[in-house]
C-alpha cells in the first residue's frame, strides 16, 4: 500500500469538515437566505428601472450561494443529520435531534411570521394578499430546495468547534 498526496476533492472535504462554528453559520445563514433574496430581488428589480446589466449577475450570484452553500453544508454534516441515522454515537444522536428540533423551530417561525404578516397585510392596511403564479412558483421552489438543506444547516450551526488536543 503506497501513500498517494490526497486529490483535491479529499484535501477540499477535509478543509470542509475542520470549517469554524462561526464560519458554518455563516454558510448556514447566506445558504438559507440566497434563495429567497434572489426571488424578492427579482421583484424588486421588475418594478424599478435598474439595468438588466446589474440584475442578472446578482439574481445569479444569490442562486449560486444557495447551491453552493448547501453543498458545503452536506459536505461538512456527512449524513449525520439524516434520519434514523444508525451509524450514529449518542452525542450525534443528540446533536442529530437538536438539530431537527431546531429545523422545526425555525421552520414553524417562518410559517406564523408569513401568516402574520398575509393577516395584518389585509387587516390593517387593507390589502387583498393574492398569490399569482409568480409569487407560487418562488414558494415552492424555496420549500423544495430549503427544506432539506434545513437539517443539515441547523446541525451546522448548532455543532461546538472540536477541542484543540494539546
Amino acid at each position: 500500500m503506497t501513500n498517494h498526496p490526497p486529490g483535491w476533492i479529499a484535501a477540499r472535504l477535509d478543509r470542509i469538515s475542520h470549517l469554524s462554528q462561526r464560519s458554518r453559520r455563516v454558510i448556514a445563514v447566506a445558504t438559507l437566505l440566497g434563495l429567497p433574496l434572489a426571488f424578492a430581488w427579482s421583484t424588486y428589480w421588475l418594478s424599478t428601472s435598474v439595468s438588466n446589466l446589474l440584475w442578472g449577475p446578482v439574481t445569479f450570484v444569490l442562486f449560486g450561494v444557495t447551491i453552493w452553500g448547501a453543498l458545503v453544508l452536506y459536505a461538512y454534516v456527512r449524513r449525520r443529520a439524516d434520519l434514523p441515522g444508525r451509524d450514529l454515537d449518542e452525542r450525534e444522536r443528540q446533536l442529530r435531534d437538536q438539530a431537527w428540533i431546531l429545523s422545526y423551530q425555525v421552520l414553524s417561525g417562518v410559517v406564523v411570521l408569513g401568516i402574520a404578516w398575509a393577516g395584518l397585510s389585509v387587516w390593517l392596511l387593507d390589502r387583498p394578499v393574492t398569490i399569482d403564479a409568480n409569487l407560487a412558483n418562488a414558494l415552492v421552489l424555496c420549500m423544495a430546495v430549503l427544506l432539506p438543506a434545513l437539517p443539515a444547516a441547523a446541525l451546522a450551526w448548532i455543532e461546538p468547534d472540536p477541542l484543540e488536543e494539546a
